[in-house]
């Protein structure tokens, strides 16, 4: 009975995560924080070396700098979403939510995430799809730390950096040569009118086939 109860806790916390935009200014408990990270190590990794590292901003004047870049137009950007003829309104509904939000979900939380990995490889150009094996490897860590998030009760809310994002923040943190950064994470107590925009609903008959495609 404990054990089918423990996989219950796990398909809940599966159901229950979704992305935070909202936080309160309330700081994440350091033992909290330490078995959050933890899980991330727990990833598979494709070498077994876990040659991950992170960067744990709490400073608000700090994480400001690091953001400095972040955000730029994002209000004018909300103009434009009604004219995305692909977009359904599921998926406006998320960006009208989260292009302002854009600077002020990765620094209230007052815990900003950095994940690092060493690339070993130009991701842009691969040479075959396994040569993106560290990129796909950090990012079973980062779903790691979103479903641990969840399950101690605190909600994440992460950006891909775009353009000079990626340059501009390894050079401001001093990161070692050959480490690149997919994305910021944000982790804190949601606030009480934290947003919860649903994803767009599919049927799980549809996508699986059996054999073949």
């Amino acid at each position: 009975m404990e054990e089918k109860s423990r996989i219950m806790e796990l398909y809940e916390t599966i159901q229950k995560r979704h992305t935070v935009r909202d936080f309160l200014t309330k700081s994440v408990p350091e033992d909290i924080l330490w078995r959050i990270l933890d899980a991330g190590m727990k990833a598979p990794s494709h070498d077994h070396a876990r040659d991950w590292h992170f960067v744990v901003l709490h400073d608000p004047e700090r994480i400001a700098e690091v953001l400095k870049h972040v955000g730029h137009g994002a209000e004018v950007q909300t103009g434009i979403i009604d004219h995305w003829d692909t977009a359904t309104e599921c998926q406006k509904a998320m960006y009208y939510d989260a292009l302002p939000k854009q600077v002020k979900m990765l620094s209230q939380s007052r815990c900003l995430i950095l994940p690092f990995f060493r690339a070993g490889a130009d991701l842009l150009m691969p040479r075959d799809i396994s040569t993106l094996n560290p990129f796909a490897s950090i990012w079973c860590l980062i779903q790691n730390i979103l479903l641990a998030a969840t399950a101690e009760n605190l909600g994440c809310a992460l950006r891909i950096p775009i353009l000079d994002e990626e340059a501009y923040v390894l050079k401001t943190i001093q990161a070692p040569e050959g480490y690149r950064f997919p994305c910021y994470l944000a982790v804190g107590y949601p606030a009480p009118d934290a947003g919860n925009v649903q994803q767009q609903k599919i049927s799980l008959q549809e996508r699986i086939h059996l054999e073949t495609w």
